[in-house]
Order: structure tokens, then C-alpha cells, then sequence
């Protein structure tokens, strides 16, 4: 049995621990706690911290062999720079990917990804390491997530759209097939993206004007 440890006790980690409870086998995996630098995180939510509670900040915890952690962290920012605080420490992460949530058999992923109950991956899809897709969001067949990126609920992802690393679509933002969102760039809520974005971009419209971060 594996001690699951959720990295980040705010609202996503705590969405990413009752996925957790849904979705793993209790005789293959035991939630152990939460990550956080924050330690009232969980102060009001004692019916979680009677089972889970928060067991170390990200910078002091002891790594143990027989953890395995997962990033429930939803700010772009600091997601790639805890990922790798806890990989120079040997962390091992896995993936949570929710059973009501649709993947193709040719969808791939790489590590540590968060998939939402009723998100889906389409055919041939493929998503990079520490993405985190939220509920409702659908990756179109062929379409690329690169690393570290967001996607909010009820986001749409055309077929052979190519969104960049650490990027972050809002909820009901809509990118057109074929189309490349840079690296670093933001999509506000409820817009439909029609034209390639650049790198450190924030783009919001309908259709969506870009502008330089």
C-alpha cells in the first residue's frame, strides 16, 4: 500500500482529495494528508482533517519511499516550482484520473496529471506532465497540452490545437482546431479563441484580442 500525499490544501486540493477517495483502491492506496504552507488551510473543514490532515510545508516535509503525491496546486505559477522542489527530493508523483472522466484508448499523458471527473480526452490526444483538467473540459482528437498548463471547467480544446507549458484557460474558453497557444499565456473566462496566440499573452473576446502580459 502507497501513502498518497495531496500537494496544496486550499480549494483544489481538497477537490483533488474527494477524487482521491472516489477513485483509488483503499487497499492500494491510503490518503496520508495534505502539503501546505498555509496551516489553517483545513481549519474549516474538520471532517478532513480528522482523516487527512496537513502533514508538513512543501519545503520541510521528509520524503518518504512509500509516498507518492499528487499536485493539487491550480495556480500556473507555482505549480512547476513545486513540482520541482519535491522531484529534488526524490518525490514520486502519480496521476489521479477521476473513473466518470472519458479517455480514449490512444490518449496519452504524462506524469502527475489531474483529470476531473466528466473531462475527456479525445482520440490521440496528448497531455504533458503536471497538467491538471478540470470538470467538463474536453481535449478535441490530436489536440497538445504541454506541461504544467490549466484547463478550466467547461473549456473546449479543438481538434489539433497545440496549447503551450504553463498556461492557463479559464472556464468556457473555446480554442479553435488547429490552432497554437503559446507558452504562458492566459485565456479569460467564456472566450473563443480564432487566431494563434504568442508566448505571455493574455487573451480575452469573443473573437479574443491578445494582449503582451
Amino acid at each position: 500500500m502507497f501513502d498518497v500525499v495531496i500537494v496544496g490544501a486550499g480549494g483544489c486540493g481538497r477537490e483533488v482529495y474527494e477524487m482521491a477517495l472516489e477513485t483509488y483502491s483503499p487497499e492500494e492506496y491510503r490518503i496520508k494528508g495534505f502539503l501546505s504552507d498555509i496551516p489553517t488551510d483545513l481549519d474549516a473543514y474538520p471532517e478532513i482533517r480528522r482523516d487527512a490532515d496537513i502533514v508538513g510545508t512543501i519545503r520541510d516535509y521528509d520524503v518518504q519511499e512509500n509516498d507518492r503525491f499528487l499536485l493539487a496546486i491550480g495556480d500556473v505559477d507555482g505549480r512547476k516550482k513545486v513540482a520541482e522542489i519535491l522531484k529534488r527530493r526524490k518525490a514520486k508523483f502519480i496521476s489521479l484520473i477521476h473513473p466518470q472522466a472519458v479517455c480514449f484508448r490512444s490518449a496519452v499523458w504524462g506524469e502527475g496529471l489531474i483529470l476531473y471527473r466528466f473531462a475527456g480526452l479525445s482520440a490521440n490526444a496528448k497531455v504533458g506532465d503536471f497538467c491538471l483538467i478540470n470538470a467538463m473540459a474536453t481535449i478535441g482528437h490530436d489536440a497538445e497540452i504541454r506541461d504544467y498548463t490549466v484547463i478550466c471547467p467547461f473549456a473546449a480544446i479543438g481538434g489539433y490545437a497545440k496549447i503551450g507549458e504553463e498556461c492557463f484557460i479559464s472556464t468556457h474558453a473555446t480554442i479553435a482546431p488547429r490552432l497554437l497557444v503559446g507558452n504562458k499565456s492566459c485565456v479569460s473566462a467564456n472566450s473563443f479563441v480564432a487566431r494563434n496566440v504568442l508566448e505571455n499573452s493574455f487573451v480575452t473576446g469573443v473573437p479574443a484580442k491578445s494582449y503582451q502580459k
